[in-house]
């Protein structure tokens, strides 16, 4: 009879379509879920063949098969490599064992079931690994304004800045030695000396303030 049955895709069907006509729901369910484990070329579709099983067997009042159901959902699903998928099926199938507590074939549906879902919780095939981010250190020398910076710096500048402009002082008077010449002179020469003496004083200052 089983034979007949899984011989072709019309037989399948119209074997069926007369169980379901005859309501013999726990055979529909029954076939259709060999079908799904066996002969998957002729159901199509797994996911809408184990469901359509589970739901005959709920009509039919057979909560255990329509557990398996569930469970064999979680398998598939797994074997798809949709593991978060399978997990949820599998919860469902578990929860409905634990409802049915002392009817026939809860017991070993559930210590079945439990047991699946602690090995692909454990190992968790379905999700990807997780590598520890390097920590990335920069190479570059940054250095921002006023960050480590020497106190003298500009005492520095405006004593090497003062002497400069003393010493360009002397070169009007190669070029003339008329009023202009001497007055531009004294301008760079008196000017020069005031800046350095103002870098000297506050060199002194920070010198003597550490």
């Amino acid at each position: 009879m089983d034979d007949d049955i899984y011989s072709s895709q019309a037989s399948f069907e119209l074997a069926i379509e007369k169980m379901v006509n005859e309501e013999r729901w726990d055979d529909v369910g029954g076939y259709l879920r060999q079908a799904c484990l066996l002969y998957p070329d002729l159901v199509g579709d797994i996911h809408n063949g184990l469901l359509e099983a589970a739901q005959y067997y709920e009509r039919g009042g057979n909560s255990v098969e329509q557990a398996w159901c569930y469970h064999d959902l979680g398998s598939w699903y797994l074997e798809e490599t949709k593991g978060e998928i399978a997990v949820q099926w599998l919860e469902k199938s578990k929860l409905l064992f634990q409802k049915l507590g002392k009817t026939p074939g809860a017991k070993e549906g559930l210590e079945s079931t439990k047991s699946e879902l602690k090995r692909i919780l454990s190992e968790k095939p379905f999700l990807p690994k997780k590598s520890n981010p390097k920590k990335w250190k920069s190479t570059v020398q940054t250095h921002y304004p006023g960050e480590n910076d020497d106190p003298t710096d500009i005492p520095a500048i405006l004593m090497t800045l003062g002497a400069i402009l003393a010493l360009l002082s002397i070169i009007p008077t190669y070029i003339t030695l008329n009023f202009f010449g001497i007055a531009a002179f004294f301008s760079l020469c008196s000017g020069g000396l005031i800046i350095f003496m103002v870098g000297f004083i506050r060199f002194i200052k920070i010198k003597f303030n550490k």
